[in-house]
C-alpha cells in the first residue's frame, strides 16, 4: 500500500535541482511522444521509512559501505538506464532513488515481519542524479524473493522513484527468467503488453569483455506540463 507523505527539505532540494536542469534543456522539437513507465505503489518500505547509514546524494554503489570489513552477500548486478520525458527528452538532474531487499529478501524497516536475517554489510538504498543525457547507474545485488500474507511471495525486484519536479514517477524493474514472475500479485496488475518494460533481460557491459548481470532500465516519467522550448 502506497503512503503519501509530505515533501522532506531534500526532496525539495532535488526538485529545484531539476527545475535548473529542465530550463537548462536546449531548444527541442516537441514532435516524438514516449509512453510513461508502468506506475507501481511504492509499498511499505520506502527507504525514507527508516535511518539509513548514508543518505548522500550519487550514493550509487549499495554493495559496499565506507569501513565495512567487507562487501555485501549476493550476485552482484549493475544498473543504468535514462530518463525521458514525454517528448522523448532526456531529463538531466532527476533525482533517480531505488531501494529492495538484500540476497535473504529482508528490507532494513522497522516494518518489515520478515524474519529473514538482515545483511549489515548491504546499503539497501541508493540515489543518483541523472547527467546531461538523462543518465543514471548503480551497483548493487540482485534481491531475493520475499513471502507476504496468503502464503505467496513477491518476485526479485527493486524500488524506482525518479523525482523530477513534477510528475513524480514511482514503479519497480523486475528480472527476466524468474519462476514467480508469473505468480507475483503486483506485476500481474500489470497489463501483459507492458509487462516487457518493467521485466528486464541481463545484458553484457559496455566494454567489459562479456561480463554479464548488467541491466538497462529505461523509464519515462511523462510531461512536466509546460515547454521546455526556449526562444533564441
Amino acid at each position: 500500500m502506497s503512503h503519501h507523505r509530505p515533501l522532506s527539505r531534500r526532496v525539495m532540494l532535488r526538485n529545484t535541482l531539476a527545475v535548473g536542469a529542465v530550463f537548462a534543456a536546449p531548444n527541442i522539437a516537441r514532435s516524438a511522444v514516449c509512453n510513461v513507465t508502468p506506475k507501481q505503489v511504492e509499498g511499505p518500505f520506502y527507504m525514507n521509512d527508516y535511518d539509513r547509514k548514508a543518505a548522500v546524494m550519487n550514493n550509487n554503489d549499495l554493495t559496499q559501505i565506507p569501513g565495512a570489513p567487507r562487501a555485501a552477500d549476493g550476485e552482484v548486478i549493475y544498473l543504468a538506464g535514462q530518463v525521458t520525458d514525454g517528448e522523448c527528452r532526456p531529463v538531466k538532474g532527476a533525482a533517480v532513488e531505488i531501494w529492495q531487499s538484500c540476497v535473504t529478501g529482508r528490507y532494513a524497516h522497522v516494518r518489515d515481519p520478515n524474519p529473514a536475517p538482515i545483511d549489515p554489510y548491504f546499503r539497501y538504498s541508493g540515489e543518483f542524479l541523472t547527467d546531461e543525457e538523462g543518465r543514471y547507474s548503480f551497483k548493487t545485488i540482485k534481491p531475493g524473493a520475499y513471502p507476504i500474507p496468503g502464503g505467496m511471495a513477491r518476485t526479485p525486484h527493486i524500488h524506482f522513484r525518479v523525482v523530477a519536479l513534477a510528475p513524480i514517477l514511482t514503479t519497480q524493474m523486475y528480472f527476466a527468467g524468474e519462476p514467480l514472475n508469473d505468480q507475483d500479485i503486483l506485476l500481474g496488475h500489470v497489463p501483459k503488453s507492458e509487462q516487457k518494460r518493467l521485466i528486464v533481460e541481463p545484458s553484457t557491459r559496455p566494454g567489459s569483455y562479456g561480463e554479464e548481470n548488467y541491466y538497462v532500465f529505461d523509464m519515462t516519467i511523462g510531461s512536466f506540463g509546460f515547454s521546455l522550448e526556449r526562444d533564441g
